[in-house]
């Protein structure tokens, strides 16, 4: 065999190899395509409104006793928390709804009362007029916008035939059936509140007013009060005498913190879900703060709460954030607005 032909075999060859190769290649991409199929990371969407989550409830019937404090200004949030409370509750739980009333008009009072309309079996609604009590506002200062929750102070007289009341301010809403807080042990205790931020916030003042050693702040916003205890210990005038003695005092809240000393017992953040702090902070600073674990993402923290409370911004001013909290707020708004 002559050069040529040699080496026209030898590219024949070579030609032939390339084609093999090729033609290999395509079958073991085709073969990989089928076995070893493209994953998509995906991730369930976050719902845009927040979700009611149903309640665990109880054969045995319940009542349980719950207190506001309003004035006219203040009527149509404390509607909104009662119908909240109201629309979520167990059907077996009767809720008995105690209005500490400051300078109602008689139409805030018709309203009030309009809202056994949503439950008349189950709902009882009693109005309590108060006047403003006689205490030295002026050692308030810069905090006089807080006076009318001085009523809070007065509740163990006030509401003299009950042992134990769950007070909420007007701007709450009520996600759940609030038998299983109502029924928690009170023994030996003035009352049950969940931590507030301003421990951490505010170091310098806890350590003046003398909790940095408790080691926690609670707020006054939804508390489990030992109303029978409270008249036992006389707590009322130890709260009247230490308005009387101090000055530039938190409403309300500085004076039942300091004066209740330790005979607080914590309850869970989802009894008292304070937005401001949860849309503010660190979840995990705050899961450690709150001593319970925390979703993360502050939209389940939210959904999955008993009571939501709208401390500081609220949700009917302009620009308020987290949309989905006002949105909510507005559900229950909506549908008592023309009472």
């Amino acid at each position: 065999m002559n050069s040529k032909k040699m080496c026209m075999l030898i590219v024949l060859l070579m030609l032939g190899i390339i084609a093999a190769s090729i033609f290999l290649y395509q079958e073991i991409a085709q073969n990989q395509s089928v076995t070893e199929p493209e994953i998509k990371k995906t991730e369930t969407p976050r719902p845009e409104k927040i979700r009611i989550q149903p309640n665990t409830c109880q054969d045995k019937p319940a009542s349980v006793d719950i207190v506001y404090i309003t004035d006219s200004r203040y009527t149509p949030p404390t509607m909104v928390s009662m119908s909240s409370a109201i629309k979520n509750k167990c059907q077996n739980t009767t809720y008995n709804f105690y209005i500490i009333a400051q300078n109602l008009t008689p139409q805030d009072e018709q309203a009030l009362n309009r809202l056994k309309n949503l439950a008349p079996e189950t709902v009882n609604i009693q109005i309590i007029p108060q006047t403003e009590p006689d205490l030295p506002y002026e050692n308030m200062q810069r905090f006089l916008q807080y006076k009318v929750g001085m009523h809070k102070i007065y509740l163990p007289q006030v509401l003299k035939n009950l042992n134990k009341v769950i007070y909420m301010d007007g701007d709450t809403l009520v996600l759940k059936d609030l038998r299983p807080l109502f029924e928690q042990e009170t023994t030996g205790v003035y009352a049950l509140a969940a931590k507030d931020g301003i421990f951490y916030r505010f170091p310098k003042e806890m350590a003046e007013i003398g909790l940095d050693k408790r080691g926690f702040y609670f707020n006054s916003g939804v508390m489990l009060y030992n109303l029978a205890l409270q008249r036992q210990e006389n707590v009322v005038e130890k709260l009247v005498e230490y308005i009387k003695t101090h000055t530039d005092f938190f409403g309300d809240q500085d004076v039942l913190n300091v004066v209740f000393a330790d005979k607080v017992k914590l309850m869970s953040y989802k009894y008292n879900c304070i937005s401001t702090f949860f849309e503010a902070d660190d979840l995990d600073f705050l899961s450690t703060y709150f001593g319970e674990p925390l979703p993360k993402d502050t939209f389940y923290i939210y959904e999955n709460a008993s009571i939501i409370h709208y401390a500081g911004d609220k949700p009917w001013q302009d620009n308020y954030k987290p949309s989905f909290l006002k949105e909510l707020w507005f559900r229950y708004y909506d549908e008592i607005k023309d009472y």
